[in-house]
């Protein structure tokens, strides 16, 4: 490798230039199209209102719009926590109540969730090839460029989602550096995420384990983590369900650690409860909270710190959610119950892509702009070979970037399913790193899978009779279908330009790119 190459083969020069490709796409014409947008007919208004200026200014014109603001200092999107309408405002204070102020921080927002996905594949991989992959499949991911290119709270969600997600993995990191070396070898806990060995190869023995040299209390990116999910909690209370699956995912990795030697599953447990227990909450329910009132501080200024109003907000905001929206509706002159809203979709669709949502369309006829709320094809749809397949890497190979793959996904999307409320396919949004990172991790594997000769008696890795080395080959089997997937990823993109955009289309090349009658 020339010196030129080596300097490249970087982390930082991965992330930096993958933080640079997403940006082009999210800034490039952001004031397009002109006017609000799908609910930038509320978030961008509140935003106004929040930064303090006038009706006229915030184009809050209605009676029912002046009403909230004066009950609720805000619009329509009061039943949201404030903490992204004040990411929105921040923007608008700094370039003006234009398309472009309120959009800035969204874009600003999807561009840094593409550099900390990145960031979180370094830490899994640890190779800049693969950081540079993973971020690049969220940079070019459709529906994260149409949410960063829209002044709604969903990429603002996602990007607290994200750092607080790598924030556990530095957490992991962070411990890892101050434990034993030992612990580095167990397999259960995993030490440093080098390649995955083959398949069927030993796995080393697990150690006894050692005295620890950390305070099981003061773990400071885990007070991060979790000040990062408050965060996410503080723009919507979905935010709540990654805070969830941190909090779980760091447990489950306490109780592998400690399972070693003759100390049992079940003992296991108690001594990580008895250990990490108290920290855990501190950090995952404690400094959520903390962060959670700390965003509501202006509202209890702006209103005269009545705990009771607020209280009132909050348990309004629940009904809201709970029961303030229905699927269906009872059609008057027909009977029969009809979808209220023509894009509810509901949580197991949204992984299949069935149900994209239209945020702007203009039909002239012969031609036609609209901004399609979709995802990639190749990242959603890839996404359940590597969900398939993470379960057997957890299991077979003992793999733990594996399993934290696979719970942080799972236990961030179970919670869906229990929702009652009508749902939209972008609420998927927060998802989509894990599931870039999932994607990179079938990728790896499948990129460096070799033939293998094995003794059929043993089912030891057979000797080559020539040169005595392992038979293992140094052919790539199934490399050509890894570059060939990340060409998809690219060309997909470039061919769904328009319509994430609202690029003016004949309908022939619209129908190019919507291929199915449920994404209309």
């Amino acid at each position: 490798m020339s010196a030129l190459a080596q300097r490249l083969n970087r982390p930082i020069v991965a992330i930096v230039a993958v933080t640079a490709i997403a940006a082009f796409p999210r800034f490039t014409h952001l004031s397009s199209p002109p006017g609000f947008v799908f609910d930038e007919v509320y978030y961008p208004k509140a935003g106004c209102i929040l930064i303090g200026w006038s009706d006229d200014v915030c184009h809050v014109d209605s009676d029912d719009e002046k009403y909230w603001r004066e009950h609720k200092w805000d619009v329509g999107s009061w039943v949201h926590p404030p903490l992204g309408k004040w990411e929105i405002g921040l923007g608008i204070k700094a370039f003006g109540m234009n398309e472009f102020g309120w959009r800035f921080t969204s874009a600003l927002a999807g561009t840094l969730v593409v550099t900390m996905t990145a960031g979180m594949a370094q830490l899994l991989f640890r190779r800049p090839l693969w950081t540079f992959l993973a971020g690049l499949l969220i940079a070019l991911e459709h529906l994260n460029v149409v949410m960063s290119r829209t002044a709604l709270l969903d990429v603002h969600l996602e990007f607290w989602v994200v750092v607080g997600f790598l924030c556990v993995l530095l957490d992991r990191r962070w411990i890892d550096r101050r434990s034993p070396p030992a612990n580095d070898l167990d397999p259960a806990y995993g030490g440093p995420a080098t390649d995955p060995p083959l398949v069927g190869d030993e796995q080393p023995v697990p150690p006894t384990e050692r005295a620890v040299t950390y305070s099981p209390v003061w773990r400071p990116w885990r007070f991060a983590s979790g000040a990062a999910f408050g965060a996410s909690a503080s723009v919507k209370w979905s935010g709540a369900m990654a805070l969830f699956a941190a909090a779980a995912i760091c447990f489950i990795w306490e109780i592998s650690r400690r399972h070693r030697g003759e100390t049992t599953w079940r003992g296991a447990f108690g001594r990580a409860l008895l250990r990490e227990g108290f920290g855990l909450a501190l950090a995952f329910v404690v400094t959520p909270i903390a962060v959670y009132m700390l965003v509501w501080v202006p509202w209890f200024h702006h209103f005269g710190w009545s705990w009771h109003d607020w209280w009132d907000n909050q348990a309004a905001t629940w009904r809201y959610h709970s029961s303030g929206l229905q699927w269906t509706a009872i059609d008057p002159k027909t009977g029969s119950a009809t979808p209220t809203h023509p894009y509810y979709s509901r949580p197991w669709t949204w992984i299949l892509m069935l149900r994209p949502v239209s945020f702007y369309v203009v039909d002239d006829g012969p031609n036609i702009a609209q901004v399609l709320g979709m995802g990639s094809p190749a990242l959603f749809w890839g996404n359940l070979l590597a969900l398939a397949y993470l379960p057997f890497a957890w299991r077979r190979l003992r793999d733990w970037r594996a399993g934290f793959l696979l719970l942080a996904f799972g236990l961030s999307y179970a919670p869906w399913f229990a929702v009652s409320r009508p749902t939209f396919f972008f609420y998927v949004l927060p998802l989509t790193p894990i599931m870039a990172l999932c994607v990179t991790y079938l990728l790896i594997q499948l990129a460096d899978a070799r033939i293998v000769v094995r003794d059929r008696v043993t089912g030891a890795i057979a000797t080559h009779p020539d040169t005595g080395e392992p038979a293992v080959s140094t052919y790539r089997l199934y490399l050509p279908f890894v570059i060939a997937y990340v060409v998809a990823v690219v060309l997909l993109f470039v061919w769904a330009w328009p319509v994430l955009t609202a690029g003016k289309i004949t309908d022939t090349h619209w129908r190019a790119i919507v291929w199915f009658t449920s994404w209309i």
